[in-house]
């Protein structure tokens, strides 16, 4: 391979980079952005910045306020998600679920993967009076506060839980969220035991979520179904059990279609 040719593949490749890079910095604190923002942010030349919006302004990745010059994901990035979404096996599988529970227990039901110690939504639904605890596509939540997270946690080989747990100080999000290691490997167990994971007054006083996991075939979980109410509600022994049976059934009809099945 010329010297030539080569050149040009590590220049393509940083040029990609940087257009990832620019593309990654919309996120949910960052929703619409100036090119200076940018370039502040990502320690980029201003004008490096502005070729490579343009050219996602062409195909449609960005798009523009005039009025006010800030850039924000265009509607080629919701057709990319739903193709994604689309030709993912456990989207498809977890979507008839996901419905279902929202509107039969009235509540607000997920479905979201792991992915470097947080969770991502991929899935939401809200029952009539829980459209306040919608959460958005492609929101992420940190694993030690959350309930689906809490579920990854619980299944993973200890190893690499305790892996994400020390990766980096944990955050704390209301006076009951829990940051004490050793105190969130209890609950690791318990969830474990149980099946299911409850979080109450953890990521957001007055609301409450319960958890269970997704298997693959290889018995590995690769994605998480809860629901979310109030605190109070979740709080009724009565109403844990009724919505933990049905969340745990969920998770399981869902685990079965992809392949597994328990020992």
């Amino acid at each position: 391979m010329s010297q030539f040719v080569k050149g040009h593949k590590a220049s393509n490749t940083k040029s990609l980079n940087k257009t990832l890079a620019i593309l990654s910095s919309f996120d949910e604190t960052s929703p619409m952005q100036r090119t200076s923002d940018i370039a502040a942010k990502l320690d980029m030349n201003i004008s490096t910045v502005s070729r490579h919006l343009n050219t996602m302004l062409d195909w449609g990745f960005l798009e523009r306020e005039d009025a006010t010059g800030y850039y924000y994901p265009g509607i080629e990035i919701v057709a990319l998600a739903g193709r994604s979404m689309q030709s993912n096996d456990v989207y498809r599988h977890a979507f008839p679920e996901v419905h279902r529970l929202s509107h039969k227990y009235d509540v607000c039901a997920h479905m979201a993967v792991p992915k470097k110690g947080e969770v991502i939504h991929q899935i939401c639904s809200c029952g009539e009076s829980a459209m306040e605890l919608l959460i958005p596509m492609g929101h992420r939540h940190p694993m030690h506060c959350s309930a689906m997270g809490r579920v990854f946690l619980a299944y993973l080989p200890p190893i690499k839980a305790q892996e994400v747990l020390k990766s980096k100080e944990l955050q704390k999000y209301t006076i009951g969220t829990k940051i004490d290691v050793s105190e969130i490997n209890q609950e690791l167990i318990r969830t474990r035991k149980r099946g299911y994971c409850t979080l109450i007054n953890e990521l957001a006083l007055g609301t409450g979520s319960l958890a269970a996991p997704v298997f693959n075939r290889n018995r590995e979980p690769i994605a998480a179904v809860s629901i979310s109410t109030s605190a109070y509600n979740l709080r009724q022994p009565q109403r844990e059990q009724v919505l933990a049976k049905a969340v745990t059934a969920a998770a399981s009809r869902i685990s079965s279609k992809l392949g597994y099945y328990p020992k």
